[in-house]
């Protein structure tokens, strides 16, 4: 969603993180310089994944309440001169089978365009914005995050993540299925099953993140925080001890669920620093936190108030601010690396056919050939870098396969738009001819208009290293009048790819809208030194 008003080198966005149980928004005005200022927040619970993780459908009346709770913020981002709003939707959408056609619907009725993110993904934002919360340290830490539909884990220091991982139980999902409709005391039985449960979907994650021997335990859902809230408020000075409304100790904690499970749904109501609107997944998600604390061996956490919502906005920032770029690679290329190579590809010819391709991107663009911005230029540079890596399946098809490793591997820092136009362009990186190929049709008319120029570009990339000798140093289009010229610079011989671009103008000629002429210009290196 975007609109036309940004008032002087400030701009006001918003950031949406729709989860399953609740919906959480904050309006943020950023300066020229990357400073931020928050301008409002608000929170709803829509429970949206009530019913959900049974059915595998979002259900009518859960949807109506989210469309109504986003039709608001709809409203506020208009009164506040928003520019752009990011909107992410998590996992009561990633699983439903009517997930996107809902996400359609709210963008038709309140032109908020949500990305749903995958798990790895999701783990990933909560750490980028929970582990700012705390100091800064070396030490690794494990970062907990108990959704309405899946648990994120994570374990790093202040710098980077070590492992992420997103399991399917959350504290909707586990109401859904053991305490749905059940209203009375909760008993012994009942709970053990729960956390069994627990521990059968989650004891490989456990062992990889025990693996670590992390030293310090953080949560950052609201059921943490509302469970660390209670305990201190319990009565009892023996299980109040050591417990804050920041830190909850195991003892404190089963403590509470003591109490909890002692109770009808009605008398939970009433216990000191129960939110009223998590009583009926309140005893569901501390049955992950416990059991969690008992396989990872913590006797005690700290809770945060931060979460994905403020990792989307440093995500944000780290990319479109460089005061506060963080790194210097930036998440995207060292997930496209990491893939490449565990692919084992070729690394020096991958990235000679990604600087070409970047070469006939630009010149392409001061000779009015496409307007495309830097995010479709990044693109290129990522599907370039991973153009060959199907051949690490096979050298038959290799373009097939590489569009099938792209598409099914979890690359971090991307929307899933963006991973299928990296695919397909992966998949068509061969001068062959791709009929059958279905993601550009799946994509609006001006993203597939732009999807095939960089396809073409990528094409001629690769052709341009057909012998992977790094023959020709740089190709760039030039106008002349109103003709386009393609000078090909090259250090050596290289008759495969003479041969091959030869054969290949009228593939040019769907980029250029223009004949095309070739100019090959042959430079001597001497040295180090190249000498016309």
């Amino acid at each position: 969603m975007r609109t036309d008003v940004i008032h002087g080198p400030n701009k006001n966005i918003a950031v949406i993180d729709l989860g399953s149980n609740s919906v959480r928004m904050i309006i943020v005005r950023i300066l020229e310089n990357g400073g931020t200022s928050l301008l409002n927040q608000v929170k709803h619970m829509v429970q949206l994944g009530q019913g959900a993780f049974v059915t595998n459908c979002l259900q009518k009346d859960a949807m109506q309440r989210t469309l109504n709770v986003l039709l608001s913020f709809s409203q506020a981002c208009k009164s506040y001169n928003v520019s752009e709003v990011l909107a992410i939707a998590t996992a009561a959408v990633r699983d439903a089978e009517n997930g996107q056609a809902f996400l359609e619907e709210v963008y038709e009725k309140t032109g908020i365009e949500f990305t749903c993110i995958s798990g790895e993904e999701e783990a990933r934002l909560i750490y980028k914005g929970v582990s700012e919360e705390f100091e800064k340290s070396s030490v690794l830490r494990f970062y907990l995050d108990i959704g309405g539909g899946s648990t994120e884990f994570v374990v790093g220091d202040s710098y980077s993540h070590r492992e992420l991982e997103s399991v399917k139980m959350g504290c909707v999902r586990l109401a859904n299925m053991f305490t749905h409709g059940k209203t009375g005391k909760i008993s012994d039985k009942q709970y053990v099953s729960m956390q069994n449960y627990v521990r059968g979907l989650a004891g490989h994650t456990f062992g990889r993140m025990a693996a670590y021997l992390p030293q310090e335990m953080i949560a950052s859902s609201g059921t943490a925080q509302n469970l660390a809230l209670m305990a201190m408020h319990l009565e009892e000075a023996s299980a109040r001890e050591g417990n804050t409304e920041n830190i909850l100790t195991y003892k404190g904690l089963v403590a509470i669920v003591k109490r909890l499970r002692s109770c009808t749904e009605e008398e939970r109501k009433g216990i000191v620093g129960v939110n009223p609107r998590r009583v009926d997944v309140l005893i569901p998600g501390a049955a992950i936190l416990q059991t969690v604390m008992e396989e990872l061996g913590f006797d005690y956490l700290r809770t945060s108030t931060v979460g994905l919502r403020d990792g989307i906005l440093r995500d944000y920032l780290e990319k479109n601010y460089s005061a506060v770029a963080f790194e210097n690679v930036s998440v995207q290329e060292r997930s496209v690396l990491k893939l490449a190579r565990t692919c084992y590809f070729e690394e020096m010819h991958a990235r000679h056919v990604a600087k070409l391709a970047l070469k006939l991107f630009d010149s392409a663009k001061i000779c009015h050939m496409h307007s495309m911005n830097k995010s479709y230029r990044d693109l290129l540079y990522y599907a370039s870098l991973l153009h060959d890596i199907g051949i690490f399946i096979s050298f038959s098809q290799h373009d097939m396969h590489g569009k099938y490793l792209i598409t099914h591997h979890a690359l971090l820092g991307f929307t899933d738009k963006e991973i299928a136009l990296m695919a397909s362009l992966v998949g068509t990186h061969r001068m062959k001819t791709n009929k059958n190929l279905v993601e550009f049709n799946a994509f609006d008319d001006d993203v597939r208009q732009n999807a095939e120029k960089l396809s073409i570009m990528l094409k001629f990339a690769e052709a341009l290293d057909k012998s992977h000798g790094k023959n020709i140093d740089r190709a760039v289009f030039v106008e002349e009048k109103d003709k386009i010229k393609l000078v090909i610079t090259h250090n050596s011989p290289c008759p495969l790819e003479v041969e091959k671009i030869e054969q290949s103008k009228k593939v040019l000629k769907r980029l250029t809208q223009k004949d095309v002429s070739l100019e090959w210009v042959e430079v001597k290196r001497e040295k180090g030194f190249c000498i016309l």
